[in-house]
């Protein structure tokens, strides 16, 4: 009976889906040779030899034919909080900002300003407000909540928007410089998800628009579902700010293995246990039967088809717990100061597993990630590894 409710969900998959599966998909489920961070390694010369130039083109172009278009803006909200207040909120647009009284705010130029960009239709998720106040409560900053995206956008139409989305939060960031005066170098912006995308994007723009850097962005666990065959244009990379650190807790080559993308991004790049799969997280053999026949359509529709509203909750219920490890690790490691998530430079698990990487540079993933920045010296890109717990805290 679950077969046969399995084949009639798959039968329902319309063209666009169909479509978008076998090109942009269905071809790299043989990269999924093992699991771990080693085996996803191996995708990188499997996707460029499966997609040259020629093809990438064709499946950007596929990929904005068949997506349907909306005239709404994008309707970004900046909500501002700070240490002196850190329950008070504050909501502002680049469309109000100069009707922001923002010497009455609380805003202090002095300190690091602090962005949060969430995922995909994750604007109401509680790790926000969680995330807002242990950063508030850890120094003097000033924390934004991004709220961005549109209920009835779908994942790849969202994705397609980043850029302009990213416009925004850099046209926001370029209103600060001119009516505060604050340094790039004291701006600092924390992505999950898609949203580390998004920090990317703008990032980018930042450059563009005041031709200088953003002191740092973090990106949590970044989306792979339609990135996996991005150039550094156009996903998260490490030219977006004098310092990029990335976690990865699901990085995989499909959506089938993972939601996390699988390559080096940043500075400083920490695949946790692997990278791939997170102690305390399930396999789908140990839930699927658990799940409503309304919960398996909408996860396989994610799975193999573009993400619309109504899918990610039932999804996340069950598929998401390594994706979103990396936001509880990084949450651990502002409110548990005495547990630091040490990690050692190598250049694959299987070496780090093996001790050779015992007495490589050692970083401390997490929040205060930049306090090893220096070490990017010797080194332009740098992989670390390391074990975390499976329980909150996670240190070991």
């Amino acid at each position: 009976m679950v077969i046969n409710r399995k084949r009639s969900l798959f039968l329902r998959l319309d063209l666009k889906q169909v479509l978008l599966l076998y090109l942009s998909r269905g071809l790299l489920v043989v990269a999924e040779v093992s699991d771990g961070v080693d085996g996803v390694e191996l995708c990188v010369q499997i996707h460029h030899r499966l997609l040259d130039g020629t093809s990438q083109f064709f499946l950007k172009s596929l990929e904005n034919l068949l997506l349907p278009s909306h005239e709404k803006d994008s309707e970004t909200v900046f909500m501002f909080y700070n240490y002196r207040c850190p329950k008070c909120s504050e909501y502002i647009t680049n469309a109000n900002f100069s009707d922001w009284y923002i010497d009455r705010s609380g805003f202090d130029a002095t300190a690091q300003t602090v962005f949060v960009i969430h995922g995909f239709k994750e604007s109401k998720i509680s790790w926000l407000k969680r995330m807002k106040e242990a950063i508030l409560n850890s120094h003097k900053c000033n924390v934004i909540l991004v709220m961005w995206g549109q209920t009835e956008f779908s994942y790849e139409e969202e994705k397609i928007r980043l850029p302009v989305i990213g416009n925004e939060i850099a046209l926001f960031i370029a209103n600060l410089v001119v009516s505060k005066n604050i340094d790039l170098q004291d701006v600092y912006l924390i992505g999950n998800s898609m949203g580390a995308h998004l920090a990317g994007f703008t990032g980018k723009a930042v450059k563009r628009k005041l031709n200088g850097l953003i002191g740092r962005i973090t990106g949590l666990d970044p989306a792979g579902p339609d990135f996996y065959f991005a150039d550094a244009t156009e996903r998260l990379d490490i030219t977006d700010a004098s310092f990029v650190d990335v976690i990865h807790t699901n990085a995989a080559c499909t959506r089938l293995k993972g939601l996390g993308y699988p390559y080096s991004s940043g500075h400083f790049d920490f695949y946790v246990n692997g990278g791939s799969k997170q102690p305390g997280c399930r396999e789908m053999n140990e839930f699927l039967f658990e799940m409503t026949a309304s919960e398996l359509r909408s996860s396989i529709n994610f799975l193999f088809g573009p993400v619309v509203s109504g899918t990610v909750e039932d999804f996340d219920k069950y598929f998401a717990c390594n994706h979103y490890r990396a936001v509880e690790i990084f949450l651990a490691s502002i409110e548990n100061e005495s547990c630091e998530f040490s990690a050692f430079e190598c250049s694959s698990w299987s070496r780090y597993l093996s001790g050779e990487c015992d007495d490589h540079d050692v970083a401390v993933m997490g929040y205060r990630a930049d306090v090893f920045k220096e070490l990017t010296r010797d080194s332009f890109r740098m992989k670390f590894y390391l074990k975390t717990g499976s329980v909150s805290p996670f240190c070991l």
